[in-house]
């Protein structure tokens, strides 16, 4: 009975030490929460939901005709917590006439701190258009080279664009988000990019528990050759 409780104490021991070790890999960084993109764009801040951290915001504004460009204070940035996807939600009142035009960019890096990245949905909603005015989000990213793309005006309307099977660490995207008035009208509320993750075990834990494990089938060995 002591030779199987020390045996069972070792075990716990080897399967504490790889937690610690995996727990010690992820960065102390604060949880995302409601804000503006003046908070969120502002130097060196960072932020996690989940196991992704989202780092190096940036956004830039422009307009002509008369719109009034959105500051970086007027979007409200909500972070997305519920459900299999997680990310933000970008709001603001994006509007122009005929003439008109405004253009919105939003950047930032995604990195997993446990798994990797397997999904992304671009996707808008509180939009509309008249008269030939013209609303569309373009996200890109340069490595790996991806392009989605959400729009509504003459042509049609697609409000989700997605891109499935990524198998990556990090991701660094740059949001689009142009508005055109020409004969009419444009105008948009809402912006969502989510993100879906999979599950994979830390190199660091995986190589400590098989250290672990072998370290215990060698103490039971000896344990066992001392008894014989």
């Amino acid at each position: 009975m002591r030779k199987m409780k020390r045996a069972l104490w070792v075990a716990a021991l080897i399967v504490g030490l790889s937690s610690l070790a995996e727990a010690g890999v992820v960065p102390a960084v604060a949880s995302c929460s409601l804000g503006t993109m003046a908070t969120y764009s502002a130097t060196g801040f960072s932020c996690t939901i989940g196991s992704l951290t989202f780092s190096d915001f940036s956004y830039s504004s422009a307009s002509f005709g008369g719109a009034t460009a959105v500051p970086a204070d007027g979007i409200t940035v909500s972070p997305i917590t519920s459900g299999s996807e997680i990310g933000f939600e970008f709001e603001a009142p994006w509007s122009v006439s005929s003439d008109q035009g405004e253009d919105s960019a939003i950047g930032y890096t995604v990195t997993a701190t446990a798994g990797t990245i397997s999904d992304l949905v671009l996707s808008m909603a509180g939009f509309g258009v008249r008269n030939g005015g013209n609303v569309s989000i373009g996200e890109t990213s340069v490595t790996p080279p991806l392009s989605l793309l959400v729009f509504d005006n003459l042509s049609g309307a697609q409000a989700t664009d997605s891109v499935t099977g990524l198998n990556l660490l990090t991701i660094t995207l740059i949001k689009d988000i142009a508005l055109a008035g020409n004969n009419g009208v444009a105008t948009l509320s809402i912006v969502d990019n989510t993100f879906s993750t999979s599950s994979v075990p830390e190199p660091t834990s995986i190589l400590l528990f098989g250290a672990g494990l072998v370290g215990l089938a060698g103490y039971l060995r000896r344990r066992h050759l001392s008894n014989s």
